[in-house]
């Protein structure tokens, strides 16, 4: 449970990295979305298939 808290906090920290960017750069705010979030979207999904497979790999070691 603990690599999953770990993750929405990251995920979390990464989109406010994005709207401070956004707010930092007002001229190119809305390419920072166009490109930042798909970025965070894919990456997010990436994380959540390696923490489900680091879980399911842990539980049959345990078995």
């Amino acid at each position: 449970m603990r690599s999953w808290l770990i993750y929405i906090l990251l995920v979390i920290a990464a989109l406010v990295a994005l709207v401070l960017l956004a707010t930092g750069f007002p001229s190119i705010s809305s390419g920072v979305f166009v490109i930042g979030t798909p970025i965070v979207v894919v990456a997010a999904g990436l994380g959540a298939k390696f923490i489900q497979r680091r879980n399911r790999s842990a539980r049959a070691k345990t078995s």
